[in-house]
């Protein structure tokens, strides 16, 4: 019996030890989020505006995007312990409170939010944000896919909230491949 508790403490500390080296991402510096941004094909615009862990970037499309180091440099870890990940746009008095809100109804994977002063304090702005706790470590495909993720839903959320595109009143759409019977 003794010396099966001995071989299962020393395989539960082993397992401990892999967790560091089995590919998991438990904290990022600023050129991890670098990294994030030009595997994904993205454009860096600047680093370090907002934080010394910070990247705007932009998509092939023009959609310009944000990781933000969260957590940072804590007695954790040597880095950040989770990545905000932002779509802001500059609110122009025509999105309300209640189409923000319904975003985050219809778009459960990210948040929406309303800030008068913005980001510069002085530029009202509304946001698309996705979260990412690296807390006992994602794997970077998961860091990958929740930015994918992000730029993916923050157009659809903007034409929401703005009532273009798809959701301008009156649009009337392509409906060929409309299935009357459904």
């Amino acid at each position: 019996m003794r010396r099966t508790l001995t071989t299962l403490a020393i395989m539960s500390a082993g397992a401990l030890c892999a967790h560091a080296d089995d590919g998991l991402v438990t904290s990022v510096k600023l050129l991890d989020l670098q990294k994030v941004v030009t595997e994904a094909g993205h454009t860096i615009l600047s680093t370090g505006e907002e934080g010394a862990v910070s990247v705007r970037a932009q998509t092939a499309e023009g959609l310009i995007f944000n990781l933000l180091g969260t957590a940072c440099d804590t007695q954790f870890a040597d880095g950040c312990l989770g990545i905000n990940m932002q779509v802001r746009y500059d609110a122009d008095g025509y999105e309300t409170l209640e189409r923000i809100n319904d975003v985050n109804l219809m778009w459960a994977a990210t948040a929406a939010w309303y800030s008068p002063t913005g980001i510069d304090g002085n530029t009202p702005t509304v946001g698309i944000t996705r979260y990412v706790i690296l807390d006992q470590g994602v794997t970077a495909d998961n860091i990958h896919e929740n930015l994918v993720n992000l730029l993916s839903i923050a157009p659809q959320a903007a034409d929401y909230i703005w009532e273009a595109g798809i959701y301008a009143p009156g649009y009337m759409g392509d409906d060929e491949d409309w299935d009357d019977d459904w």
